[in-house]
């Protein structure tokens, strides 16, 4: 029962975490938010899951990768050059316990978030997943 509670809190609270670091607040008339070229928005789906939202507003081509600390590329995909949103799934179940960066540039603007994945000491083993801007 412990082991529950706890399993739910943390999960409540990276969830918290996860919604206040992606807020952001940007002014009407702020020229940085006109001349970005994509938006990326992160969040965790089921567990060892991070769902990533990308919105494409100029017609430029954008790469996502997914590297690991030694800077090894383990996914890299291509968007069209078509202004559009895409969605992708990354599922960690499967991934070493440590640090992965997710990296989205179209050549002039580039975003890394930070993806950090570690076991929670516990009688049973757990894990978590958080990221970071």
């Amino acid at each position: 029962m412990k082991t529950l509670l706890q399993h739910i809190l943390m999960t409540l609270l990276v969830g918290l975490l996860v919604t206040v670091s992606n807020a952001q607040v940007t002014a009407a008339n702020d020229p940085k938010a006109s001349q970005s070229a994509f938006e990326v928005n992160m969040f965790l789906g089921s567990p060892e899951k991070i769902n990533v939202m990308l919105a494409v507003r100029e017609p430029r081509k954008v790469t996502i990768r997914l590297k690991d600390a030694n800077s090894t590329v383990l996914y890299r995909e291509a968007l069209s050059k078509t202004p559009a949103n895409h969605w992708r799934k990354f599922d960690f179940e499967g991934m070493k316990t440590g640090v992965y960066y997710l990296e989205i540039s179209d050549g002039n603007q580039k975003i890394v978030r930070q993806i950090e994945i570690g076991s929670l000491p516990a009688v049973q083993s757990q894990r978590f997943i958080t990221y970071a801007q």
